[in-house]
């Protein structure tokens, strides 16, 4: 963090004034018509820039933030089903595995712009964006660099994230320096726990 906060501040420099709130497909929108110059968002945002006729990898880039190359982190779509009293019922198992199958996880995720869950789904049928993605995601699980999401629940307590956010976001509006910062995200995780 002693090396993010001050990279921060730099990106802070570059948000206009009414950023604060703004919903994610607003700023996506900006990125589209040419009044943003990027966007820190998941692949969820590529459905917008599909939804406006533009092309990957010809209209609009999906890469890694800088410095986060070789790291992946992840949030994943969940299906839930009931307990049928301790069994696995014929049209659970049926479910489960067309879930499972290599060729929903391609169309679901074709559709949807994201990655699939799988590591063995071949990306025949996605754009650029998706294919970097599958790559990028079969890169990090080889090399240990997949993390579950904080922001979605993954990697962190409720109670942890938000004292972080509470953190970051006060440094982002310029609440604290970045050496300030620091102190103060450890202290408040220190007390989150």
């Amino acid at each position: 963090m002693t090396e993010a906060f001050p990279r921060m501040e730099v990106l802070r420099s570059y948000v206009d004034d009414n950023f604060s709130g703004r919903d994610w497909n607003l700023a996506t929108a900006m990125v589209i018509n040419g009044d943003a110059a990027f966007q820190m968002m998941g692949d969820w945002a590529k459905g917008e820039f599909l939804n406006a006729g533009k092309v990957p990898g010809k209209d609009f880039l999906c890469f890694r933030h800088p410095g986060t190359q070789s790291q992946v982190t992840f949030n994943a779509d969940q299906f839930a089903m009931f307990n049928q009293g301790g069994t696995v019922s014929t049209e659970q198992a049926a479910l489960a595995t067309a879930i499972l199958s290599p060729s929903f996880q391609s169309a679901f995720n074709v559709v949807k712009g994201s990655v699939p869950a799988r590591t063995d789904v071949s990306d025949a049928d996605f754009d650029d964006c998706g294919k970097k993605g599958i790559a990028d995601l079969k890169a990090a699980a080889s090399s240990g660099n997949l993390y579950g999401s904080m922001a979605h629940g993954h990697s962190a307590p409720a109670s942890v994230k938000n004292a972080i956010y509470d953190v970051v976001t006060a440094h982002f509006n310029g609440e604290y320096d970045a050496a300030t910062a620091t102190q103060e995200l450890v202290d408040a995780v220190e007390i989150a726990k």
